[in-house]
């Protein structure tokens, strides 16, 4: 397996899932059937999952001196990811997020509330940029991001952006990046216009080598200046999309390090992403690459 030291910036919060089973409609009051606390955060659950790929990963990210900061740095060691002590902040509270899974259908809407506090001490973090050999970003702290693709480029690494919604100076920050994963409705957010196809071009004219955009059970397509590849949603029966689109981006670093074709990566990225959402949670619920393999060579033979 290649390997190299992965950096993450990014939001990090604990995630407070309640699972019900509906989604209420507005001024009525519901019952949920099952709840938990986790942490979320795009770039940190890709990390633990990197991380569980043998990966040495380390996150930048904010929190507070308070029970949840407590919760995630217990929950950052337990699956072996690097922190730094300047990322625990006094006078802040850690971020927190609400998320709603309906279990009918596996569906999640999240309420989130993540730092908004000075990211300066993040800055300092970039330093250490030149030990990574990757840099995998969700596009916050806006300012702190552009620096650290900056900073990361040109220090020769490779950078992910995983753009979950469009944030300040997202369009800046793509001339720095190298792999690009995005979700089909940032296209309709940030061009105002859902068409696949000509939304990753005009991503791929903003500096990116690759492009990768997910559609839930549509499926995904995968696109450099060469080749377009599309892939079919893999079938399974959804328990809990939370973190799938995390999955998905900690799925495509590693198949990206192993020089795969970019159809061999999408499989691999989807099959990850899949697996993850058979099963609750962010961390219970992350698949192994036996498990990943198998459900790879089993769709194989059923076509």
């Amino acid at each position: 397996m290649v390997s190299r030291k992965i950096f993450g910036l990014g939001t990090i919060v604990v995630d407070h899932q309640l699972f019900v089973d509906h989604f209420p409609v507005v001024d009525t009051k519901i019952e949920a059937t099952e709840s938990r606390l986790q942490v979320g955060g795009p770039a940190p659950t890709a990390l633990v999952f990197l991380s569980r790929l043998g990966h040495d990963c380390t996150f930048a990210g904010l929190w507070g001196d308070d029970h949840f900061g407590t919760i995630i740095e217990e929950d950052l060691q337990h699956e072996r990811v690097n922190f730094f002590p300047a990322s625990r902040q006094q006078g802040i509270e850690t971020g927190t997020a609400h998320v709603w899974v309906e279990q009918s259908t596996g569906s999640r809407t999240i309420v989130c509330n993540r730092v908004t506090e000075n990211a300066k001490p993040l800055e300092e973090l970039a330093t250490h940029l030149p030990q990574a050999g990757v840099l995998h970003l969700d596009g916050w702290p806006a300012e702190t991001s552009f620096r650290f693709a900056q900073s990361a480029k040109s220090n020769g690494c490779t950078v992910f952006l995983d753009t979950g919604s469009p944030k300040g100076r997202t369009d800046e920050l793509l001339q720095f990046v190298d792999v690009v994963n995005a979700p089909r409705r940032f296209l309709t957010q940030f061009f105002q216009d859902d068409d696949i196809e000509s939304g990753a071009r005009r991503l791929l004219e903003s500096g990116p080598k690759m492009v990768t955009i997910t559609d839930g059970v549509q499926g995904a397509w995968v696109f450099t200046q060469q080749e377009t590849n599309y892939r079919p949603a893999f079938t399974i029966v959804t328990k809990d999309s939370t973190g799938a689109g995390d999955i998905f981006s900690g799925a495509l670093i590693h198949a990206c390090l192993q020089q795969w074709t970019p159809e061999r990566i999408l499989e691999f990225a989807s099959a990850s992403a899949a697996l993850k959402c058979q099963q609750q949670g962010n961390r219970e619920a992350l698949p192994t690459l036996a498990q990943i393999e198998q459900l790879i060579a089993s769709n194989r033979e059923s076509v």
